[in-house]
């Protein structure tokens, strides 16, 4: 506390002469310097807001509770640079500009911080139809064919118009209707009721944009620098880069319109992976063609030099066959890792699986029959007899940790799902009811549930009953 000293001296008029006058000395205390704080205020726009409001934080330090359209201050702040974020957004808003927000407090002052948080009509049937995991990202479609990302967003890969990441379901903009969506590493693609192929993100921008060339597909899948659609016909086309021969045309050619996969195969089933790609045909014969490590045979080419290991990098421009495998009826591409589904549910893998690694197609272990799988990365999870989740390879064990496991490994929870897929560091799958949910690594908000918390066990995407 701050105190003056006043000496007060008066002169006082008496009868014509003057006198002076001096007050007692007195202590006057001075008001306390206000604490600096932060004072943020919401704006709710739209329809169909949720009622529940919102939760501000400072430095993700402790959440307050802040109304639709309200202002909340946060006293006791540090002087200096901070980020304010606001939490809880429904599925059907978005927070517009940056999120978190920048703000300066200086000492003795009051930061001042506004979100405005834009609301659409609710996009009917809160069921998910499927639901796709990335590179650090996560989309799904509903059964109305509304598309959400959520997760990084750094090339605009969520298609909702900005690339601010998301901890929550956002709507890729457009208003189109979509029956699948894949999101790869920045960039992701969709398939609408037309059959029409739109990408968004790296390379495309943060809203979709209708694929060149008017092809209709019936399957896309989203490599890492490429993609590649299945035609009703079975024709594979592929576009993107392919300095390591992932289109699969013969040359070293990169396309950004679909070009015709080369061979003349008719193919039942594609998957793009890390700068390759695998098919496999009518009659269950596995194709596969790019980079080497798990094309399922040994590549000659040489197509570039691999500065870490100062040896050539080879890999097939063309399709060639999968040597010493069975009959497939879908397959699954990673990162040097590759996996097969037989007819009959049993999985088999090659590359950096095991984890010696193997040329050809290997059996998974267990004995265990699967309806459907993904595989991403270096690690599959398929969806075994009963509903339960299983996965194998390099499968997590703490937030960005893995250990190899060459025998499927139930993903605990206990939940039964219909179809799973695999992202990087994360899993999603939909149980047969629809509903979504996640699990593994969420710094980027891949999980969907609104945190960066992540968790080995399986947690619901917001927005869901």
């Amino acid at each position: 506390m701050k105190a003056t000293r006043a000496t007060h001296l008066a002169l006082v008029a008496v009868l014509g002469g003057t006198g002076s006058l001096t007050t007692a000395c007195r202590d006057i205390a001075q008001p306390a310097a206000p604490a600096p704080a932060v004072r943020a205020t919401v704006t709710t726009i739209g329809v169909d807001i949720d009622p529940d409001g919102y939760r501000v934080s400072v430095d993700d330090g402790s959440e307050r509770a802040i109304g639709t359209n309200a202002t909340v201050t946060i006293a006791d702040i540090p002087a200096g640079d901070h980020a304010v974020r606001l939490e809880g957004a429904a599925a059907n808003c978005t927070v517009d500009g940056s999120n978190p927000r920048a703000v300066t407090v200086v000492a003795a002052g009051t930061a001042d911080v506004a979100f405005t948080v834009a609301c659409i009509a609710l996009t009917g049937s809160a069921a998910f139809a499927s639901v796709s995991a990335g590179y650090f990202y996560s989309c799904a479609v509903n059964t109305d064919g509304v598309a959400y990302c959520w997760g990084n967003n750094a090339y605009g890969q969520l298609g909702d118009g900005s690339t601010i990441d998301r901890r929550t379901p956002a709507v890729v903009a457009g208003g189109l209707t979509f029956t699948l969506v894949s999101p790869g590493v920045g960039t992701t693609c969709g398939l609408t009721t037309g059959r029409r192929a739109y990408c968004w993100g790296d390379g495309y921008g943060p809203t979709p944009v209708a694929v060149a060339g008017g092809i209709s597909f019936v399957a896309i899948t989203v490599g890492k620098q490429h993609v590649c659609g299945l035609t009703a016909e079975g024709g594979g086309y592929c576009w993107g880069d392919n300095w390591l021969g992932a289109l699969g045309t013969g040359d070293a050619a990169s396309s950004p319109t679909p070009a015709p996969v080369a061979g003349g195969l008719t193919f039942t089933s594609l998957s793009a992976g890390w700068y390759y790609t695998c098919g496999v045909t009518t009659g269950g014969a596995a194709y596969c063609w790019g980079v080497d490590g798990a094309l399922g045979f040994s590549a000659t080419e040489v197509c570039d030099w691999d500065e870490p290991t100062q040896g050539p990098l080879k890999c097939s421009r063309r399709p060639a066959a999968v040597e010493g495998g069975p009959s497939l009826a879908l397959i699954g591409t990673g990162e040097g890792f590759t996996c097969g589904l037989t007819p009959d549910g049993a999985a088999y893998c090659w590359g950096s699986y095991p984890e010696s690694g193997s040329v050809n197609p290997v059996p998974v272990p267990g004995g265990l029959t699967f309806a459907g799988f993904g595989v991403a990365a270096q690690r599959g999870c398929g969806v075994a007899t009963g509903g339960g989740a299983q996965c194998w390879g390099w499968i997590p064990v703490a937030p960005y940790q893995g250990e190899f496991s060459a025998r499927p490994t139930a993903v605990p929870g206990g939940l039964s799902f219909a179809a799973v897929s695999v992202g990087w560091y994360h899993t999603c799958g939909v149980t047969p009811n629809g509903t979504a949910y996640c699990w593994g690594a969420n710094a980027n908000g891949e999980l969907g549930n609104g945190s960066q918390t992540s968790s080995i066990i399986p947690v619901k995407v917001t927005g869901q009953p």
